[in-house]
């Protein structure tokens, strides 16, 4: 039993820290950067849970064949063999669930910041434009005042 749960337990950290990151970056018209992850199980996480599936079926399978045969003693280890690959087949199945919502969250969480950061960036930007707008406002007007003082003074003299 022992056993079983630090199996478990090890498939949860394989498959949390080992799957593969796709990511597709797309910039639309308006300049906001539309970004799409998709993460998959690596081949070791997708073994791992093969292997669970396969030893529940495994274990169905010699139970029933124990039944079919009528052997008491067998029917009575194959029982407990099915018991034990189902509640470990049941608790990757679990275990995989559970990080695949961990890691829906976290995605939709850095979605949000990403989106905040963005907008915080285009308020910037948005700002920096108007600043410039105005420099350069008021420059044409320096320049302007500039050239009636100078054309006033060449009139005077």
């Amino acid at each position: 039993m022992k056993k079983l749960v630090l199996s478990l337990a090890a498939c949860g950290l394989i498959f949390a820290t080992s799957c593969k990151k796709e990511t597709q970056t797309e910039v639309t018209t308006e300049g906001e950067v539309v970004e799409t992850v998709t993460l998959e199980p690596s081949d070791d996480v997708q073994a791992v849970y093969s292997q669970a599936e396969a030893d529940f079926e495994k274990a169905k399978k010699d139970l029933e064949e124990a039944k079919a045969k009528g052997d008491k003693e067998a029917e009575k280890l194959a029982q407990e063999a099915y018991d034990k690959a189902n509640s470990a087949w049941e608790d990757v199945k679990a275990k995989a669930n559970e990080v695949g919502s961990d890691v829906k969250d976290a995605a939709d969480n850095a979605k949000a910041e990403i989106k905040d950061a963005a907008k915080d960036a285009g308020n910037a930007i948005d700002n920096a434009a108007k600043d410039v707008k105005e420099g350069a406002k008021e420059a044409k007007e320096d320049a302007k005042q500039g050239i009636n003082n100078a054309l006033e003074k060449a009139k005077i003299k």
